[in-house]
């Protein structure tokens, strides 16, 4: 995924289920960080993850705006030297992955479990020379250790269904009569990523909606962002620090119209932005105005339904 800088800088950081008849759910927690001397109680949603058969307890970042599940290099090197098993699953025969330029190879036929639910023969992207370090004394500790990236090529061909009111998500084959009644819109999907239709005054228009984008509701770039506030508002910074080695600013603005989400009113005052270029081109390339992120949504279900291209809110 080409993720917002942002992101980056946080975190560095069901069992397909067939023919199920019991419901297997898999459960999330919050990731907590300060982030440029300001305090986030929300950064991040967290899966704990489990890889082959090593006996570790690892977890993934739950990234619904990446297009591949990947295991952070740097992360993972001390458990790979003490289980070459993994590391052995390399195939640099099939196309590379690529992030942000990094050239990756793909681990081949991984099982995978999420809080116990497996997902077999997947092939998981390792990012070379990224993720933060994890030093050998603490491999052992019973503390979860962020290894990588969880991203919806696992959840492909499936009704994804995410409920913030009780951490927990799972997937069905064909969705429950209790989750009929939600507020669905159609949406574009493309490599897994989800855009949905917004409408902001008398015009509608398509955000991303990211699981990795937490730290703002609705995160525009430096020109979309002009479209919906008044230009004569002098913008409030929001964050600011370093991001890839560059330095990286974003903003508050308030938006000067009322958004909307398929008739329902979304509890949106402002939008954030950044002052990087990237930002432009990528909503530029994903013919979207910007990202919609999961704490707008923290009181409801969402249903991302991979079948019929559609967006749900319960």
């Amino acid at each position: 995924m080409k993720y917002r800088n942002l992101m980056f800088a946080i975190l560095v950081f069901s069992n397909t289920l067939f023919g199920q008849t019991k419901t297997n759910w898999i459960k999330f927690d919050w990731h907590s960080e300060t982030i440029f001397g300001k305090y986030y109680p929300k950064v991040a949603m967290s899966i704990p993850l489990k890889i082959e058969n090593l006996p570790y307890n690892f977890c993934g970042q739950l990234d619904l705006g990446a297009t591949t599940t990947m295991i952070y290099e740097n992360s993972f090197k001390p458990f790979s030297q003490k289980y070459p098993s993994v590391i052995q699953k390399l195939d640099t025969t099939i196309s590379p992955y690529y992030l942000n330029g990094r050239k990756s190879y793909f681990l081949k036929n991984l099982k995978l479990q999420l809080d116990g639910i497996s997902y077999l023969n997947r092939n998981v992207a390792l990012i070379p020379n990224y993720g933060d370090e994890i030093s050998a004394d603490s491999i052992n500790t019973k503390s979860q250790k962020l290894i990588g990236t969880i991203a919806p090529d696992l959840f492909q061909g499936k009704i994804l269904v995410i409920d913030f009111l009780q951490n927990r998500l799972t997937t069905f084959d064909k969705l429950p009569q209790k989750y009929i009644k939600a507020n669905f819109v159609s949406a574009t999907i493309k490599k897994g990523r989800i855009k949905i239709p917004i409408s902001i005054g008398k015009g509608t228009y398509y955000v991303m909606f990211d699981t990795g984008n937490c730290l703002g509701d609705l995160l525009l770039d430096k020109e979309t962002i002009k479209q919906f506030t008044d230009l004569n508002e002098l913008p409030q910074e929001f964050l600011n620090g370093n991001t890839w080695g560059q330095p990286v600013a974003y903003f508050n603005k308030k938006l000067s119209q009322k958004v909307y989400f398929n008739g329902q009113k979304l509890d949106l005052k402002k939008a954030q932005y950044s002052d990087q270029d990237s930002d432009v081109q990528f909503d530029i390339e994903e013919k979207i105005i910007g990202l919609i992120g999961p704490i707008l949504f923290k009181d409801r279900v969402i249903i991302i339904d991979y079948i019929n291209n559609r967006f749900g809110v319960l």
